[in-house]
């Protein structure tokens, strides 16, 4: 198995312990870099994928942008954002691209997600046609773990309605690259992933994987959750919300953090109120879940497809961009060369 799309595999059974561990690697040196990255948050998840779809951009030709991680709930500037080398940023929430002009002095432009554009040319119509329910697991990383009693949680899961079986439990490629997945095997619930991250092919995993279900769930919201809700697949929220522990993170002092993590009181009011109308299990996605998604993913951008192609675009043509491009991208190579011989 050479980690194939989530339709070579058994999505409702789940996936062994190999199948899982082989998609959380890169499936190659090509994989994900066909060139090396001029910026990562533009390139991970899919969004290299998806920006080249949308723009018509070679894989050839690096992205001399960078982009919000994932889809921000918040307009809090991170640092890996404003002290990324090239001047464009994008942003799908129209009060961080502001922020980001004003405060950080990028040339930032509030554009609609790019998987938008990627799921209704890739994947057309929308989901919720599957069986069962897609579980996203709250996935940890390097500096961040996720508080909350997972065992009983994963109990708790198999009591749901019927209409939401059978289950199946996604998980990120930090957390089985961890080992979690062994430890939650004597749960009985199948395990499934999206992959590795970096893979060009996450984003199409990810709605392969998702639309083979019916409803989807998490305990938090997360970027998934915007995701799931404008692929039309109808999400609840279940179990107590996680807090978030923080150790040893270069862009967040050390501690355990809710949603005030992410931006300024009026948006984590916004937040709540998000969060309090996902607890309910609905066939059918509601209007307001479907207007805050579509918020949250910059669906009212006045940005249009041309004039996105034409940003991206210009910016391959920028000498300047060309000549930093050169610039860090020797000094990686030079610094992994010098390390290896050390």
């Amino acid at each position: 198995m050479t980690g194939g799309s989530s339709s070579e595999l058994s999505v409702h059974s789940g996936y062994t312990d190999e199948q899982l561990e082989t998609l959380c690697e890169l499936d190659g040196p090509f994989d994900s870099k066909l060139v090396p990255w001029a910026a990562g948050e533009s390139e991970n998840t899919g969004y290299g994928r998806a920006f080249r779809a949308l723009a018509r951009y070679p894989g050839f030709l690096p992205l001399f942008f960078s982009c919000d991680h994932g889809v921000g709930l918040g307009s809090r500037l991170w640092a890996n954002e404003t002290d990324c080398v090239y001047p464009v940023y994008l942003s799908w929430l129209e009060k961080k691209s502001s922020a980001m002009n004003k405060i950080a002095g990028k040339r930032a432009h509030y554009v609609p997600h790019p998987w938008v554009y990627y799921r209704k040319t890739h994947f057309a119509g929308s989901g919720g046609k599957g069986v069962g329910t897609l579980v996203f697991f709250p996935h940890s990383n390097a500096t961040t773990s996720q508080v909350f009693d997972v065992d009983k949680y994963m109990e708790d899961l198999k009591q749901l309605p019927e209409k939401c079986h059978p289950i199946a439990i996604c998980l990120s490629f930090h957390d089985v690259n961890a080992g979690l997945h062994k430890q939650l095997r004597k749960h009985n619930l199948p395990l499934v992933t999206v992959g590795h991250a970096s893979s060009r092919r996450f984003v199409d995993r990810f709605y392969s994987l998702l639309f083979h279900f019916r409803y989807s769930s998490s305990p938090n919201i997360g970027s998934h959750t915007l995701y799931i809700i404008e692929a039309g697949v109808p999400f609840f929220l279940f179990g107590p919300y996680p807090k978030i522990q923080v150790k040893g993170s270069a862009l967040t002092p050390d501690g355990t953090y809710g949603e005030e993590i992410l931006g300024d009181a009026e948006e984590v009011e916004g937040i709540r109120k998000f969060m309090a109308m996902m607890y309910d299990i609905h066939d059918e996605l509601t209007p307001e879940q479907r207007r805050v998604a579509a918020h949250y993913m910059g669906m009212a951008s006045p940005v249009t497809r041309n004039q996105l192609t034409w940003i991206i675009w210009r910016e391959s043509l920028s000498l300047r961009n060309w000549l930093v491009y050169f610039r860090e991208t020797w000094r990686r190579i030079s610094g992994r060369l010098f390390s290896a011989r050390g």
